[in-house]
């Protein structure tokens, strides 16, 4: 049998360090018994056991028909409901210091055991990394890119005060190089490049990315188009972010001028140079819609199957104001109490505003394209942007999977969105992202079944995670922990 946590007379919340005394036993073996199975590729099947061992599912059949010959632990799986341990694709773990790494266990508390995290410097990205690992079972895995690659001017360079510095800046093709190579060393999983980079620039850094094997999730740089974008290689993009200019029946128009004005403001502040394009861009890029120009963009995505991460939550929550939501705005209250006074007082102001109708625009554009990109099969990922957006770590990751069910996924499509998907970004669909014997046994316990009701992936009861079980009194102390 494997090493306790701390000691069985004690189920206990204590916190130590920044760690909770968990009880639960790590484990050589594991049987999950007569357990609904909720798998993203093959769907429901019931009555079922699983054996787990050495970190995998060693086997898997119909309940009683799985032969142990050593005593193993047991999990009463009975009405309950299993489905793979889940990612939150698009989080920044750096970028609000007042929360710092009280989001580690939210994560975990939310069914979440492994996070990709899309900006934020290398040596803040890299500490969190080590304190994730130093707790264990009590944070999830981290997949970083590091710095965004940005042109010059930088957008995220920490001028004004609301833009924190996580970027890097590339002016030539030899920086970019450079930047991805100090990036694979320092154990980079991904590169993340962004919206002021010069097309040569960005050709170099996906070239040298991909030379690094790195995969590439981008915003679509301003001085480009979104077809030379796919073409140059990228494996993903974020948020949806200029594909509505792409989409334009104005689009080379809107490129000739976004070009003109990136040569015109090099001396501007980049996040203020942005803002101006986008403000003068967007209403007409919006307003002139084309489906035959964004058929050709969507295709283009299709076959060159790059990964979408929508952060639906995030670009619908002034339409929709979620965050208005008891389910929403109650786990402030697992935030550090500076940020949970501050969150709460933004939403007590949002509720006496009215809404901006370019909000529901921009909502409805978004569920539409959404829908629009998976029906033509370009793969969607779950990702929320957390902390941005009043969008709590580890809780929001429910409400994204949530909204890509409104925007015309599946439950078990949106369940792929968090488990599968992620999982073939990085190549690693042969050991993770379903349930299988041979593949990860990194697992969340249910009590509801989510392929009736994907809100059903809150009711969480158990996770099990890098040999760990964590049960309901468990998760509930890693919530307590993480603002005490």
């Amino acid at each position: 049998m494997g090493e306790w946590i701390n000691s069985l007379a004690t189920k206990a919340a204590l916190t130590f360090c920044g760690l909770i005394a968990i009880t639960s036993p790590a484990w050589a073996d594991l049987m999950i018994q007569n357990v609904t199975i909720i798998d993203p590729v093959a769907g429901e099947t019931e009555n079922q056991d699983i054996l787990i061992g050495n970190g995998t599912i060693a086997a898997m059949g119909e309940h009683g028909s799985i032969a142990t010959f050593a005593p193993v632990d047991t999990l009463d799986g009975t009405g309950k409901f299993l489905i793979p341990a889940l990612w939150d694709a698009h989080v920044h773990l750096t970028f609000d210091k007042d929360i710092g790494n009280a989001a580690l266990p939210l994560f975990v508390a939310n069914g979440i055991t492994r996070v990709r995290d899309t900006g934020g410097l290398l040596s803040e990205i890299l500490l969190v990394q080590d304190i994730a690992k130093e707790r264990g079972p009590q944070a999830p895995e981290i997949y970083f890119a590091g710095p965004l690659i940005d042109g010059m001017p930088r957008v995220y360079d920490g001028t004004p005060a609301r833009f924190p510095n996580i970027s890097d800046g590339a002016s030539t093709p030899e920086d970019a190089e450079r930047i991805v190579d100090e990036l694979a060393a320092a154990g980079a999983s991904l590169i993340k490049s962004y919206e002021m980079l010069k097309p040569d620039v960005f050709r170099a850094l996906v070239a040298r990315a991909t030379e690094r094997e790195l995969p590439v999730t981008s915003h679509i740089p301003l001085s480009m188009d979104a077809e030379a974008v796919i073409a140059a290689g990228v494996k993903g993009m974020e948020h949806l972010r200029n594909i509505g200019l792409a989409c334009s029946n104005k689009a080379q128009m809107l490129l000739t001028e976004r070009q003109a004005m990136l040569r015109d403001g090099a001396k501007e502040e980049g996040s203020t140079l942005r803002s101006l394009i986008h403000a003068a861009q967007r209403p007409i890029a919006f307003g002139s819609q084309g489906p035959d120009r964004c058929s050709t963009v969507i295709g283009a995505l299709a076959t060159a199957q790059v990964f979408q991460t929508p952060t639906l939550a995030l670009n619908t929550r002034g339409a929709l104001r979620q965050f208005l939501e008891p389910r929403q705005r109650d786990p402030f209250q697992h935030l550090p109490a500076t940020v949970r006074d501050k969150w709460n007082a933004f939403a007590d102001a949002a509720a006496d505003t009215p809404i901006d109708p370019a909000y529901v625009a921009f909502a409805d554009w978004s569920l539409g394209m959404v829908g629009q990109l998976h029906e033509a099969g370009v793969p969607i990922m779950a990702g929320t942007d957390t902390p941005i957006g009043l969008l709590t770590p580890g809780f929001s990751l429910h409400l994204e999977m949530e909204m890509l069910v409104k925007a015309g996924l599946s439950p078990k499509e949106a369940l792929a969105s968090a488990t599968l998907r992620p999982a073939e970004f990085f190549g690693l669909e042969v050991k993770m992202g379903t349930i299988e014997a041979g593949k990860s046994s990194e697992l969340v316990l249910l009590t509801a079944n989510p392929l009736e009701d994907i809100a059903n992936t809150r009711t969480i009861d158990t996770v099990i995670t890098r040999g760990t079980v964590l049960d309901r009194t468990d998760l509930d102390a890693l919530l307590e922990s993480a603002a005490p």
